[in-house]
């Protein structure tokens, strides 16, 4: 309970209707005092530890507010700026490879991961599975952050094998696991992966060039994209969080700019239903839903995303969630982008003429901290801007639904349903299901078992964005219009195309290879490598003697970092019903192979 003072006669007197306290006694005087003492020597301590701790963290930060640097950029100093070391990309055999952060067994877990197995994707790692990566002070916040503190010490466990089992070049994808399922083969997500980069280099490209105009020359080139991040409508979380991504600095969408007719890109208004508010928004915020790839990119930027937790340590600051610490690590790598433009718009061949007050002042701290602390902020990081991957179904609950592609009326009645007006922008099956009809494709058919080789995908419902014209990877469960999740994800399971064939499917993709004859390639590509060398990508080569989901344990007391398997129990059991029989719903009972 407040207690209200009131003024008078020059001193403050308690309300009537408290009771005056005695005066205090002789040995509560001495104990005030002694307080008063040890108080006055602790503010003093603090403020003396706090200057010298400010003066040694920050002498760099200060020298480089009140140096000379006034923002002109030589060409040395540009050679000597922290880049990512490109990869050579050269063709040969890449591994591929599922992370799952998940801590304890559900239904929802083992949907996600059934479906994965279902499609033939890799034997899915789980990470942070006892909490290793934890952080309960920053609560919530804590099991989130551990998501990419967890990959990242996987990746550079899997990287710093002694036997050589992956490579800077394999490629990686991050899922959430109690709500994302997968409806289509790796080979598309690995096709998808390929071709946003590629569309991104050239984006960028173009839009660096533009800006340049005639200097052309400028030693710093453009970035090419290496890791996909899923997009969102909604900018969340915003500064007010905590965590600042600048999203303002970040590029607009490329997608069509009246993609939701005259209303695109407008929030509605507090008065319209909250949960669709950020409907018409074309996506160009950060969704962590799915991080997709190589492994070199991926260490790299967690890396910084671990300098920026320890950033928060210090500070007394708490990171908002995986999505905010991720979000800001684009941040800065968008800031050190528009840096980098304006330099080369004033490049004269050996000096940009740039000045400090001619930058953003969000980037000057950037360009400060670049120059004269060496700091790398460029990723390799883009969006998935086209829903192409799992993007979230969050502000477009009702933008897509399941359909027979090959089915022309009832693709037009659920584009017409979900209020696409200007005709059907969905174009039948996707090109990457298409039959491949090269010598190296033909070879894998007739000697590798593939038990999706019949699917005759035209035909099965497949869940499909209208607006988009669209049909994803996979779907990432986090509607939350009528709190759509739940019921989505206990009724949406039977209406996957595979769900009628699944404990066959899951079962096909568990058995191992016969003898000598190894683990099917996932996809042959012949156009991304630097040296036109085919790649191939494999799973890990673990899959040629055990297919088997894993947990990662991290190095601790000595022992080196581990991967021991999981069984379907400790996966998929929780509660008194069988897993197997909400999962299959065919009564056969456990899973056997």
């Amino acid at each position: 309970m407040f207690k209200h003072f009131r003024r008078g006669g020059g001193r403050l007197a308690l309300p009537i209707d408290e009771p005056a306290r005695a005066p205090p006694s002789r040995k509560q005087k001495k104990r005030f005092r002694n307080v008063k003492r040890l108080s006055v020597l602790v503010v003093a301590v603090t403020i003396m530890a706090t200057g010298f701790m400010a003066t040694k963290g920050k002498s760099l930060t200060g020298a480089l507010r009140h140096s000379s640097w006034d923002g002109t950029v030589t060409h040395a100093q540009l050679q000597n700026l922290s880049l990512p070391q490109e990869s050579r990309n050269l063709g040969g055999t890449r591994r591929f490879r599922v992370f799952m952060p998940a801590d304890s067994p559900h239904l929802s877990l083992c949907k996600s991961v059934m479906s994965s197995v279902a499609l033939g994707y890799p034997l899915p790692i789980l990470l942070n599975w006892k909490s290793e990566f934890n952080r309960p002070e920053w609560h919530l916040a804590g099991s989130h952050i551990a998501k990419l503190e967890s990959l990242h010490a996987a990746i550079e466990a899997l990287l710093n094998d002694p036997n050589g089992i992956a490579h800077d070049d394999d490629l990686a994808v991050l899922v959430d696991s109690y709500d994302i399922w997968f409806q289509l083969p790796p080979s598309v997500l690995i096709q998808r992966y390929h071709q946003l980069n590629k569309e991104a280099d050239k984006r960028i490209r173009e839009e660096w060039q533009q800006t340049w105009g005639e200097h052309d020359n400028f030693p710093v080139q453009p970035p090419k994209q290496n890791i996909i991040v899923t997009s969102a409508k909604d900018c969340h979380p915003g500064p007010q969080s905590g965590s600042n991504p600048h999203y303002d600095h970040w590029p607009q969408s490329p997608m069509p700019k009246y993609m939701y007719g005259p209303g695109t890109d407008k929030v509605s208004g507090p008065l319209f239903d909250s949960a669709r508010k950020y409907k018409k928004v074309r996506p160009r915020c950060v969704n962590s839903g799915m991080i997709m790839g190589t492994m070199g990119a991926l260490k790299a930027a967690l890396v910084r995303s671990k300098e920026k937790i320890a950033e928060a340590e210090r500070t007394g600051r708490q990171l908002w969630s995986d999505q905010a610490l991720f979000g800001e690590v684009i941040g800065d790598q968008e800031l050190w982008r528009e840096w980098m433009r304006n330099l080369g718009s004033t490049w004269n061949g050996n000096i940009s003429e740039s000045s400090l007050s001619s930058l953003h002042r969000d980037v000057v701290p950037i360009a400060r901290a670049a120059m004269l602390q060496g700091k790398n902020f460029e990723f390799g990081i883009g969006l998935d801007y086209s829903f192409s991957t799992i993007p979230p179904t969050c502000s477009a609950e009702e933008d897509g639904y399941f359909v027979n592609l090959d089915d022309h009326k009832q693709v037009e009645a659920e584009s017409e349903k979900a209020g696409v007006v200007d005709g059907v922008r969905v174009r039948g099956v996707p090109p990457e299901l298409l039959e491949k009809t090269s010598s190296t494709a033909t070879r894998d058919a007739n000697k590798y078992r593939d038990p999706l080789r019949d699917v005759a995908w035209g035909n099965v419902p497949l869940y499909t964005d209208f607006y988009f014209g669209t049909t994803p990877v996979g779907i990432h469960h986090n509607a939350y219009v009528d709190n759509l999740k739940s019921w989505r994800v206990e009724n949406w399971w039977s209406r996957m195309w595979f769900y009628p064939q699944l404990r066959k499917l899951v079962s096909s993709h568990l058995i191992l290879p016969q003898t000598g004859s190894g683990v099917r390639p996932i996809i042959r590509m012949s156009s991304v490598s630097s040296d036109g060398k085919e790649v191939i990508y494999m799973p890990p080569a673990s899959e040629n003697h055990d297919k088997v989901v894993t947990v990662f344990e991290p190095a601790r007391d000595g022992e080196d970092a581990a991967f021991p398997p999981i069984s379907w129990d400790g996966i998929c059991q929780k509660g008194k019903t069988p897993w197997f029989e909400e999962l299959f719903g065919d009564k056969i009972g456990p899973l056997a192979l």
